[in-house]
């Protein structure tokens, strides 16, 4: 498989991001750019979608709608989401210019994310409260096709798709328990790409001393195995963090050299869609072509981690409760 390798820009200005300094290490790099867009920035996409083009960099467009409707695309926002990137398309449109590719990025809102992430009451609330019922199922059914018409749509324009997805959904069987738990619709959508967010300083530090190190690692080696399987070639893996996204709290790494030993570990899984959140952390710990190097470097050992003991039973407890929730007809999103 030949390597491809892109980086993530959540929190940048995209002033900052078009830069002609800031272009021309991502073009050095051959680095793709996945940007975030939010309404209140997107009136400067044309002007940097432009700019990428001029300097030889791929651009996608990453949408996030108001964080009140949830910021990333779920099955509770579609209508929004959808419009949302209809509005930046027609602006892409108006200009002469046209984005590579779409990413979306499927997550549950924002608030019950950071409601979990606290931990206590907040966790099992996203695992769901309601059964979800005739319906719910439908109103599933009805999201999963509005982000089936959506990824058509844009593939009939020449636009490519990827899907940023969570770490659990690679636990589901075929009953789909964390997909549906999470509101996430990753398998009815024909997605081109999708990239699943296994961030071992996300893994070691959300964990709050639960997990070293070494278990973040086996855990990203099993979740890329997992990935590999259930994608085939469309399977990719996202890397970090260098530094803080939307939630303002995250883990990052410690050093460039644990970046490299994800990249060696991600490669020896047999992942080669590469992803690296992000440029905005890359940019605030200099030097920035030390992490650049150690992310597109062809590693010197592509290895595999013995899988530990604490990363085993993390897999295990997250399939099994997939299929429990699942079982029982929870739906947090529902609403």
């Amino acid at each position: 498989m030949t390597p491809r390798r892109r980086i993530w820009s959540e929190l940048l200005p995209l002033e900052v991001v078009r830069a002609p300094g800031t272009l021309a290490l991502l073009r050095r790099y051959a680095l793709e750019l996945a940007i975030a867009v939010r309404p209140e920035t997107a009136a400067g996409l044309p002007d940097l979608v432009a700019a990428c083009a001029d300097a030889g960099v791929a651009v996608a467009v990453w949408p996030m709608i108001a964080d009140e409707e949830g910021r990333w695309a779920s099955a509770g926002n579609a209508a929004a989401f959808g419009a949302f990137v209809a509005r930046l398309l027609e602006a892409l449109d108006g200009r002469g210019v046209a984005a590579a590719e779409v990413v979306f990025d499927l997550e549950p809102p924002i608030q019950e994310v950071r409601r979990a992430l606290a931990g206590g009451r907040g966790a099992l609330e996203l695992l769901g409260s309601r059964r979800a019922g005739t319906r719910g199922e439908a109103r599933w059914r009805d999201a999963e096709r509005a982000y089936v018409e959506m990824a058509v749509a844009l593939h009939a324009r020449g636009i490519a798709t990827s899907a940023a997805i969570v770490p659990l959904v690679l636990a589901d069987g075929p009953a789909r328990g964390w997909e549906r738990i999470l509101g996430t619709p990753v398998s009815a959508p024909p997605w081109g790409r999708l990239s699943a967010m296994l961030y071992t300083s996300l893994f070691e530090g959300y964990s709050r001393g639960a997990l070293g190190r070494d278990d973040a690692v086996a855990l990203l080696a099993q979740a890329c195995r997992a990935a590999a399987r259930r994608f085939g070639p469309r399977a990719g893996v996202s890397l970090g963090a260098v530094g803080k996204g939307a939630l303002g709290d995250e883990p990052v790494y410690r050093s460039v050299d644990e970046l490299r030993e994800d990249v060696a570990v991600a490669a020896a899984a047999g992942v080669a869609d590469l992803a690296l959140f992000d440029l905005g952390g890359v940019l605030a710990r200099p030097p920035a072509e030390a992490w650049l190097q150690a992310f597109v470097a062809p590693p010197l050992e592509a290895r595999l981690p013995r899988a530990t003991p604490r990363a085993s039973a993390v897999v295990a407890a997250a399939a099994v409760l997939g299929r429990v929730a699942r079982a029982a007809g929870l739906a947090r999103w529902l609403g």
